[in-house]
Formats: C-alpha cells, structure tokens, sequence
C-alpha cells in the first residue's frame, strides 16, 4: 500500500466517524476509491431568496468532496451543491467554489469538514478573500449577527480525538 493510499484510507476512517452520535454531519462515501464524499451538514446557514430583502436561515447543506491524484499536497476539490450565501462559498449557479483559506498538508478531512461546516455558521469566514463579493460586503455590514448558529458541530471528546488524529 502506498502513502497516497495510506492517507485516503485514514482521512476515511476519521471523517466517517464523524457520523457517530450527536453530530451535525454526515459523510457518505462515494463508491470504493476512499477519494470521493458527499458531505450534509444540518445546521443554520444562509441563503439568499430573490424575493426576500436579506438572507433567510436554511439548515440543510451539501458538500461534494474530491480528492484528487494531488492531495493532499494541494486541497481537496470542494464543490458546493445547495443554496448559500456566503462570502467564501458560492452557491451552485455560481459554479459552487469554496475557498478554505490557508491549507497545509497536515490538515485531515475530516478537521477540514468540521472547518467547513463551521464557515456554513459564519463563525469562520473571511471578507478579505471573498469569492461573492455580495455575501462580502453583506457580512461586513452585519458582524454583530454572526455566528447565525453556536451549536457544536461534533461533540467536544470526537473534537479531541479528531484533534490528535
């Protein structure tokens, strides 16, 4: 077994044990590569509906995760599949980016998942590197409403176990 290998089948183990107990995420693995997860995280986020004059609460969000021949030298392929509005994930229409900021090697999925799901809360994101500007310049405006959920998204001993991993 190779190291690329090694680190899929440890990055499985790890962010498929974040569906035990209390959590607000679940992954399902796609297929048998140990390289491709849906990832649903059940907790309060933002959308933007047209019709609405400000985002509206939605507690249901999708995640598609790749890892590709270059991870985890290079960030997995984040690919955003529901409705959001936030500064550093773009909503489907919108070609589904996510951008996580400063990456390292060292980084697990599954600490990566919990990062993300956490930028769903607003209580990670940046308005320096936006890739919806609109999103942006709303956060901006409204930082005394963020975080939109304070709720754990794993509980605290899963969170120090993922930790040490």
């Amino acid at each position: 077994m190779d190291i690329r290998q090694r680190r899929l089948i440890s990055d499985f183990n790890a962010t498929i044990s974040l569906n035990d107990g209390d959590s607000l995420i679940h992954v399902e693995p796609i297929g048998n590569q140990y390289d491709r997860y849906i990832v649903t995280y059940r907790c309060k986020g933002l959308q933007w509906i047209p019709e609405r004059p400000r985002p509206s609460i939605t507690r249901l969000h999708k995640l598609e995760v790749y890892l590709h021949l270059d991870y985890p030298r290079l960030p997995p392929k984040l690919q955003w599949l529901t409705e959001i509005f936030h500064p550093n994930i773009l909503s489907p229409d919108m070609n589904g980016g996510v951008c996580v900021g400063k990456w390292a090697p060292s980084e697990s999925l599954s600490m990566l998942v919990v990062r993300v799901g956490e930028m769903v809360q607003y209580k990670n994101y940046s308005t320096s590197d936006a890739l919806n500007l609109q999103a942006a310049d709303w956060a901006a405006q409204h930082e005394s409403a963020f975080p939109v959920d304070n709720s754990p998204l794993v509980g605290e001993k899963k969170l120090e176990i993922l930790l040490n991993v």
